[in-house]
């Protein structure tokens, strides 16, 4: 065979392979199944519904029907009818952001964000164990979520992305062994498991780590999720970020940032989306950490001198520190239970307020809002937040008695005057 000839062989055998892993990979995109056909295998208690690949060699089971109380232990199988399962969930939902209703791989409906997890259907809630097999490489949103029996969860190795809500709501599981290809992970996935103590991850993954029961993404040093269900956690030194809902599931009630904390985003101790945790009573950061700093009730950036964290006393009173001088969206609030629209009782703003943007006063709700300083801070509002109130409403205000002129106006300028339900003033000398 000829330089040219072994050339243009080799050039067909590489695209021949090309094709053919192409091929085998193409069942796990969404376009690539035969959703007009449907397949059902039954084995005792549970049928489940699969669509076949357009390549006839794959099955996607979209939906699982079990029998009475019958289905106890689940045991995924590996076929439906010759083909192997790579896929798992429902796709009766959207893909933004903001999307609020999602159905699960057993037909059950969740609404997160408003607490509906899918956990009442009685066949789905006596569920003790289930059985993924290792074919499975995709399991879609929220197709676990509801299984408030379950203890243990131990994923296929192929599998890459955990998605939101994939285990929203299993409020027993004590255990989860993560994908060990794993490379993107939604920490929404394991909101409320209250009772989650053990995260497992094989060393071998390139993209995350778990230490002292932490998820870590490796390439920023970002604190993903926590299982904090002991007396207190301390984050483990080498955090840089601690993510969004990180604390999502958190039941320790106290929590310790190490001195490699370098940012802190917006929510990161909240129990979820519009609810504070009520289980974290207090937060300490170390007297080393050059980023962040610790007075009275408050975590401060020390740069901007903008609020990061506010934990409210036992009688839901809270004073902002006078070392604070910026409110930015990126705030936490622990100690604090607004699950039935309970608020902070009493929130006092220190006198060097300066700098507001953007839903900052929305990240603390108070029945009773004290202004100290003589001037109202400036407020910006980003295009972000349109539509956001841009000062405390609903609430009780206030406001130094020679200053209430000042704070009415401001008031007047940002459309909130007649969205106070009270006013008052107060003489700063006799104090509150």
């Amino acid at each position: 065979m000829t330089k040219k000839w072994m050339t243009v062989f080799c050039a067909v055998l590489f695209t021949m392979l090309l094709i053919t892993a192409s091929d085998m990979k193409a069942a796990t995109k969404t376009n690539a199944w035969n959703k007009s056909k449907l397949e059902v295998k039954t084995n005792g208690a549970f049928t489940f519904y699969a669509h076949p690949s357009k390549n006839g060699k794959e099955a996607w089971i979209y939906k699982i029907k079990i029998k009475g109380k019958k289905g106890r232990s689940l045991s995924i199988p590996k076929t439906i009818h010759g083909k192997k399962v790579t896929r798992l969930g429902c796709p009766d939902h959207g893909t933004g952001d903001n999307d609020e209703a999602y159905t699960t791989l057993f037909g059950t409906y969740i609404e997160p964000w408003h607490d509906w997890d899918g956990s009442g259907v009685t066949a789905v809630s006596t569920m003790k164990s289930i059985r993924i097999p290792d074919t499975v490489e995709v399991i879609d949103e929220a197709a676990f979520s509801g299984l408030n029996s379950v203890t243990t969860i131990k994923l296929p190795k192929k599998v890459k992305t955990i998605g939101r809500y994939t285990f929203y709501g299993c409020d027993k599981l004590k255990t989860i062994v993560l994908p060990e290809q794993m490379t993107s992970f939604d920490n929404s996935a394991l909101w409320g498991c209250p009772s989650l103590k053990n995260i497992k991850l094989s060393k071998k993954n390139k993209a995350f780590q778990v230490q002292a029961d932490c998820l870590i993404r490796k390439k920023d040093r970002a604190l993903v999720f926590a299982a904090a269900t002991g007396k207190d956690l301390a984050i483990p030194n080498g955090v840089k970020k601690i993510t969004s809902y990180a604390f999502s599931s958190a039941t320790s009630p106290v929590i310790h940032i190490s001195t490699s904390v370098a940012q802190i985003e917006k929510a990161s101790f909240n129990l979820r989306s519009l609810r504070e945790n009520i289980k974290i009573k207090d937060v300490t950061i170390s007297e080393d950490n050059p980023v962040y700093a610790r007075d009275g009730q408050c975590i401060y950036k020390k740069s901007d001198k903008s609020l990061a964290i506010a934990i409210p006393d036992e009688k839901g009173e809270v004073r902002i520190s006078e070392l604070v001088e910026r409110l930015t969206p990126d705030i936490s609030l622990v100690n604090c239970d607004t699950d039935t629209e309970e608020r902070v009782e009493k929130l006092i703003y220190p006198s060097g307020l300066k700098h507001v943007t953007v839903p900052g006063f929305n990240a603390i709700r108070a029945n009773n809002v004290y202004f100290t300083g003589s001037v109202p801070p400036k407020i910006v509002s980003p295009k972000s937040a349109a539509g956001l109130a841009e000062l405390p409403i609903f609430c009780n205000v206030y406001v130094p008695e020679a200053n209430q002129d000042a704070y009415k106006a401001w008031y007047k300028e940002y459309d909130c005057y007649n969205l106070v339900n009270e006013w008052h003033t107060y003489n700063p000398e006799t104090g509150f």
